[in-house]
């Protein structure tokens, strides 16, 4: 199932969806670098290192680049009809971006004094499996957009349905953390870390919600 070619340049098209799957993909990367140390903390002890938060900073930049080149092909395909949505999905997917380095940043300031314990440390950990999974469903929403629009559609529900158990796993885990015996910067340090996950599930929910509007002007 493609766009329907009365309606939009075929040229166009191969441009913005090449980098939108590009743009994802830095997404997907910078997101899984934060599961990644996730993992490494509660399992291993295992600290952020200095060259790993240069990887996250450069990747977010990489996807600033790839922003404006995608704004700069969207401001000029004036026959580009689904514009105000792919303008959506390429603003949702940089605060992915932006949202990954943040997260990168919090952990390390915690990671040398403090690792979580009993059912908070299961909780967290779930809550970045999650996370990974729920990115990886938008990015695949996505590049099914020119291929299969059913397929598509069916990955931004999944995405929507993660989204809401992600919130219930984000809530299970400032409720343990709050009364927890830890100094209180590292606290508010970590409820940080843990509420910038949420929001990046959030800008998830938002570029599904976008897939589905964009479905709307596609052939099926």
């Amino acid at each position: 199932m493609v766009l329907d070619s009365d309606r939009i340049s075929s040229s166009d098209l191969a441009n913005v969806t090449q980098m939108l799957d590009e743009h994802f993909r830095v997404a997907l990367s910078a997101t899984k670098m934060v599961t990644n140390a996730m993992t490494a903390w509660i399992e291993q002890h295992q600290s952020i290192s200095a060259e790993e938060l240069s990887r996250i900073t450069a990747l977010e930049e990489k996807g600033d680049e790839l922003k404006r080149a995608m704004l700069s092909v969207l401001s000029t395909a004036q026959t580009l009809m689904q514009r105000e949505d792919l303008l959506r999905l390429v603003h949702y997917n940089d605060k992915l971006c932006d949202g990954a380095e943040i997260c990168c940043y919090h952990l390390a300031a915690v990671m040398g004094s403090w690792v979580p314990e009993g059912e908070l440390r299961t909780k967290v950990a779930e809550l970045g499996r999650m996370v990974n999974e729920i990115v990886t469903e938008q990015r695949e929403a996505v590049r099914f957009l020119s291929i299969n629009i059913e397929t598509s559609i069916a990955k931004a529900d999944e995405v929507c349905r993660i989204e809401k158990r992600i919130d219930a796993q984000w809530r299970d885990v400032v409720s343990l953390l709050y009364p927890s015996p830890i100094p209180l910067a590292t606290v508010l340090r970590f409820r940080d870390f843990v509420n910038q996950l949420e929001e990046m599930a959030n800008f998830s929910e938002d570029a599904a919600i976008a897939i589905r509007g964009l479905s709307l002007t596609l052939n099926t």
